[in-house]
């Protein structure tokens, strides 16, 4: 049967279990499935993935057999899920996608500005102009190949002070630093400590494009460890409560 048919048994599943079946195909495979839908089925299929009831289908897995059974998506399929869904729907989308509890995929929004190697600066500006009213900083762009992948990152400043008419392409040096969406969150906070940015990128495993953090949810992050880490040296755990609760 053509992959571009409803999901394995087609309109006869729930948009719930569709969306979950999406979720356990293997990456290559759920790109091929994902580009041969038509529009309406992929907005469709991406709502879903940021539904509650979806996320209580998998519930009752144990979390070991949940994170080996939901493989990473591709890149393009991810971006768009996170691009389009609210916050809210975003915390449930981010367990669908398979990111643990305390990696930096949990933090990533959506809110950033990329441009391509081939356009102008002036092309670039125009673009931030449309483009960057709700994003989360404007000091940096991303410098993004066909498919999404992460090439550059360019402050704010370069593209103000250079021919309007230069092609992105001549102020690019391929060095630019990018967090794994996988990676635990200390490794965010460890990156801002050493690197002096607002915002660092989120990639998948192919290098693809997914996100942002911005450096005040990695203080966020930062300050719990150092809440915990406190706790530990008093010989203590963390508090799960309020500690005039937990001493009342």
């Amino acid at each position: 049967e053509p992959e571009h048919h409803r999901l394995v048994v087609g309109a006869e599943l729930g948009a719930d279990h569709e969306a979950v079946v999406f979720r356990l195909l293997p990456k290559e495979r759920a790109t091929g499935v994902f580009e041969h839908l038509p529009f309406e089925a992929q907005e469709g299929l991406l709502r879903s993935l940021g539904d509650k009831d979806v996320a209580v289908i998998l519930d009752d897995m144990s979390p070991d057999d949940r994170t080996e059974l939901l493989g990473e998506l591709p890149g393009k399929v991810t971006k768009r899920l996170v691009n389009m869904l609210s916050p809210e729907e975003r915390d449930v989308a981010t367990r669908l996608l398979g990111y643990p509890e305390e990696s930096i995929g949990r933090l990533m929004t959506p809110d950033y500005v990329q441009v391509k190697p081939f356009w102008t600066v002036r092309e670039a500006l125009d673009h931030v102009r449309l483009y960057g009213r709700d994003s989360e900083t404007l000091n940096v762009v991303y410098v993004t190949e066909k498919g999404g992948r992460l090439v550059d990152d360019l402050r704010m400043r370069e593209l103000l002070l250079i021919d309007p008419d230069a092609r992105i392409a001549e102020l690019m040096d391929l060095q630019f630093v990018a967090l794994e969406a996988h990676a635990d969150q200390e490794e965010a906070v460890a990156e801002f400590r050493k690197h002096d940015r607002t915002a660092l990128p989120v990639v998948d495993s192919d290098g693809i494009l997914v996100g942002i953090v911005t450096v005040d949810d990695v203080l966020d992050v930062a300050e719990a460890e150092a809440t915990e880490d406190i706790h530990l040296l008093g010989g203590s755990s963390a508090f799960d409560e309020p500690y005039l609760s937990t001493v009342s």
